[in-house]
């Protein structure tokens, strides 16, 4: 992309490293379809008998974001425990991760959920006056220089905005690079202006837009204050490249045979609804014996098509036949590629008619290939945020001696072992009857005590109702 390009000739004019631009034509691409709405497949151009053109929008299901919400809820969920040494520590931690500024909890899932869709994501930790800043970065503003196999130690990052300079409309360009060489972390602004949105343009005084910021910050450190975030599947696109790929990169097709499917689907309710046909002469108007204009059909009604030729026979119903059960198969195949495809494993789906896609279930085993593409992401996003955490508690001058990083494993569980398990120790007596409803059956405590004095309260029913030995 021409823009990229631009960054690149800048960065090599400078000295420094680049990588190819190339993935940003996938990024634009995974971001259509996350958003749901790509130009090219979901609107096209249908030829209707009278030769005529019209242009229409193709339905979707949207499982491109969908896939990606259900990714990061395997992954992390508030549950997830990021814990220091001490208590005190801990709290103080949380405090700034959780800030108003931060907000931790509602802004890491997004991040994640963006990074699966786009590929790649970066956090940045920023020291601004006594608080500690956190900036969730992007795909398509990432543009990575030096790296030595997976690991990234120097990116520029790119934030534009807009602006008039007299009547012209110029773009502002604030390039900042990082750079970690194990030693000291750097990071440089540079400014530029243009008239052409897609040029990075003229080098300008950083006091033109940003007064109060340093051209150059120096921190030594053992630590990064940037972590770059990939969904850990090979990027099979570019091989070169340190840029990750969309978790659905390879499943395009899918998206796009399950979306072919849906709009089917409701194409045959749309084109197969009932209609009356008759003859065109019944929808006109009569007058009848007091003069008045009388209409024996409703011409707003789409049930009635009026057609030449029915003298022998006015009115015809025709009623035809819905493939309503053929297309559901379909579409629950397709979505069985697709999740299998991006790692969720077969049958996480099933559509049932309506207009989502419902996840088959909320439990997932040990052995299934859900759980280990969830222990397979988490072993990045360990990483990304151990350094996090290590960053912000430098920043912050918070001890942080032991990072302790747990994530929330209660989806996992093998229903019927654990129905068995709960069995053999109530039939040993470790358990009673309320603590085996619970683990057996999932009940809240509250109903499992309730539904065991139930049962107690029936069968002393039946003790009383025995009649009396002779």
């Amino acid at each position: 992309m021409k823009l990229y390009d631009s960054i690149n000739k800048t960065l090599a004019a400078q000295g420094r490293n680049t990588t190819s631009t190339d993935m940003y034509n996938f990024v634009a691409n995974w971001a259509q379809w996350y958003r749901g709405n790509v130009d090219k497949f979901h609107y096209y151009y249908q030829t209707l008998t009278n030769g005529k053109r019209r242009k229409v929008e193709r339905l979707t299901l949207n499982m491109a974001k969908k896939v990606c919400e259900d990714m990061t809820r395997l992954i992390w969920s508030e549950k997830t425990r990021i814990e220091l040494s001490k208590q005190e520590q801990t709290v103080k931690l949380w405090e700034i991760l959780d800030s108003k500024q931060n907000n931790l909890s509602v802004n890491l899932p997004r991040f994640i959920e963006k990074t699966m869709a786009l590929g790649t994501g970066m956090i940045v930790e920023i020291k601004q006056g006594d608080n500690v800043l956190l900036d969730f970065i992007d795909a398509d503003l990432i543009i990575p220089m030096s790296h030595s196999n997976s690991y990234i130690s120097e990116v520029a990052t790119i934030s534009r905005s807009t602006g008039l300079v007299g009547e012209k409309k110029v773009y502002n360009s604030l390039l900042t690079i990082h750079q970690f060489d194990g030693k000291t972390y750097t990071k440089e602004h540079q400014l530029y202006r243009s008239t052409d949105v897609n040029a990075l343009g003229e080098k300008i005084s950083l006091d033109t837009l940003y007064p109060d910021l340093e051209e150059v910050v120096k921190y030594e450190t053992d630590t990064p204050h940037f972590q770059i975030y990939r969904p850990n599947i090979v990027n099979n696109l570019d091989l070169d490249s340190p840029m990750g790929i969309s978790i659905f990169a390879n499943r395009v097709d899918n998206l796009k045979a399950v979306d072919l499917k849906y709009d089917c689907f409701y194409n045959e309710f749309q084109m197969g609804r009932k209609r009356i046909l008759v003859d065109r002469t019944a929808v006109k108007s009569a007058v009848d014996t007091d003069g008045n204009n009388v209409q024996f059909f409703d011409t707003d009604d789409a049930t009635f098509m009026a057609i030449n030729g029915m003298d022998n026979q006015p009115v015809k119903d025709i009623d035809f036949s819905l493939r309503a059960q053929e297309h559901i198969t379909a579409i629950n195949t397709e979505l069985n590629y697709l999740s299998a495809g991006v790692g969720l494993g077969q049958d996480f789906y099933n559509f049932n008619g309506s207009k989502a896609a419902k996840t088959a279930t909320e439990v997932i085993s040990e052995n299934s290939d859900t759980f280990r593409s969830k222990v397979n992401h988490e072993i990045i996003l360990r990483d990304v945020i151990y350094d996090m955490v290590k960053a912000v508690c430098e920043l912050a001058d918070i001890e942080s001696d032991s990072i302790s990083i747990t994530f929330d494993d209660s989806v996992i569980e093998d229903k019927a072992a654990a129905a068995r398990q709960a069995l053999i120790e109530y039939n040993a007596g470790l358990i009673d009857k309320v603590e085996y409803f619970v683990r057996a059956h999932g009940m809240e405590k509250d109903q499992a005590t309730q539904y065991v004095s139930e049962i107690e309260d029936r069968n002393q029913e039946v003790v009383e109702e025995e009649p009396d030995a002779e």
